[in-house]
């Protein structure tokens, strides 16, 4: 992620009420969505995660490849759910010492385009309408060549990491990423939970001062198969803050990767 390089490289809860309170101060909002990668199964872990989100929207991001029976049938009881694509099988096709990747260059690009119109039919057909035709590349990574290929197979998203350079790169192909990362609370290092403030701060505040893209909600990426307690008392804390802050908003996950 290339956060605006004034911001401070650790927060704290105040700081996130602070920021919130600029945004108010200025008569803004500040929007947020939560995308949570590599559901397969109807686990407890997922359970939980969709127990602490309540009625806020949620986009997960299961991989089509791999999804087992029960989950779709779970899911329709969540309604404020959408069901992005993450790849076909989250499998790395990079050569060994370069950085993991299933849909980099290392294939030719038919190739890719096939896997992941599978994946695109059996995501729609498992999930119906709920599945929104947009692309979460395993690992945040892709081929240059990619983007401009997917409107043409019914791929009309697009979520990496960072702030977005665009909202529409290519025609017919939005742009929607992530910029706060839970990674670091898995380590349990003293400066984790300051860590991933100071990431959510940094894109809130360079949205708010012009530095990044305004109309970008703040993305906040999940991974529920490796949550701990960490995961969750920071999930929890979290949206405490946001649920009852004026400036704070959760748009509709369909709604987001409408082009503007």
């Amino acid at each position: 992620m290339t956060p605006p390089p004034t911001a401070p490289a650790l927060a704290d809860w105040t700081d996130l009420t602070v920021e919130l309170d600029r945004w108010a101060t200025a008569g803004k909002q500040a929007s947020f969505w939560w995308r949570d990668d590599d559901a397969v199964a109807w686990t407890p872990a997922l359970q939980r995660l969709l127990a602490l989100a309540g009625p806020l929207p949620v986009a997960l991001a299961p991989i089509p490849g791999e999804i087992e029976p029960g989950l779709p049938e779970a899911l329709a009881n969540y309604p404020a759910v959408g069901v992005l694509q993450h790849g076909w099988r989250h499998a790395n096709h990079a050569p060994e010492g370069e950085k993991k990747a299933e849909y980099g260059t290392h294939r030719p690009l038919a190739q890719r385009l096939q896997e992941l119109i599978a994946g695109r039919d059996r995501i729609r057909a498992l999930f119906g309408a709920r599945a929104l035709p947009v692309l979460v590349p395993p690992w945040n990574r892709l081929g240059a060549d990619l983007p401009p290929a997917l409107p043409g197979i019914g791929i009309t998203g697009l979520s990496v990491d960072r702030p977005r350079a665009s909202a529409e790169p290519v025609k017919g192909l939005c742009v929607v990423n992530i910029h706060v990362d839970l990674g670091p609370l898995q380590s349990g290092a003293v400066e984790a939970e300051r860590t991933v403030l100071g990431q959510m701060l940094r894109h809130l505040a360079g949205r708010r001062t012009g530095a990044v893209d305004a109309s970008e909600p703040t993305g906040i990426l999940s991974h529920h198969r490796v949550q701990d307690g960490r995961y969750e008392n920071f999930l929890r804390r979290f949206l405490a803050i946001a649920r009852r802050h004026a400036a704070a908003c959760f748009p509709p996950i369909a709604e987001i990767f409408q082009p503007t």
